[in-house]
């Protein structure tokens, strides 16, 4: 879950690291999570306090060139994740998945899929509500066939336990059958 601190939380955290204090230990102290110290550390010194305020979510997606030209500016330069993170406001780990991708499938792995039914899928139509109510009553007489079955075949594996246990005690070994 996904912790929200307000403007003034990171400024204190943020503080706290330039005063000389490592993230990790600011993180653990206060049980926050190391890359968004990161991420606040990173926005904070590329767009000053301004970067450190909430944001809902992303007014729009980043586009397929967007997602290249950041991932080709990781590879290319020497800034961190994190640096880039407060550089473009995309979580350190978005962009660590993007670099992935790439490394895995090229640049092409990050063009947007096209959505649609799955090969092999079909869409099935809504049954009419007579007809839905007729397969319901099916499945539960279907259930309610399934849970005495059920309980008749418990039924018999304690039959058969009890007249084991009943041989077994009085020497005989167990059936085969």
């Amino acid at each position: 879950m996904k912790q929200h601190r307000s403007l003034e939380e990171k400024l204190a955290i943020l503080k706290l690291v330039e005063q000389g204090q490592s993230v990790r230990s600011v993180s653990d102290k206060l049980n926050l999570n190391r890359n968004n110290v990161y991420e606040w550390l990173a926005a904070y010194k590329e767009h000053g306090i301004q970067g450190l305020i909430t944001k809902g979510k992303r007014e729009k997606k980043l586009s397929y060139e967007e997602k290249c030209k950041i991932i080709r500016e990781y590879q290319e330069s020497e800034l961190t994740l994190y640096q880039l993170s407060g550089k473009y406001g995309v979580s350190s780990t978005a962009l660590s998945d993007w670099a992935q991708l790439v490394e895995k499938g090229g640049f092409e792995a990050l063009a947007p899929k096209k959505r649609g039914p799955k090969t092999g899928m079909v869409r099935m139509k809504r049954l009419p509500k007579e007809e839905c109510e007729k397969e319901n009553e099916r499945l539960r007489k279907e259930n309610e066939r399934l849970r005495l079955e059920i309980l008749l075949l418990k039924k018999v594996r304690a039959l058969v336990e009890e007249r084991e246990a009943r041989n077994k005690a009085i020497g005989r070994k167990p059936s085969k059958n």
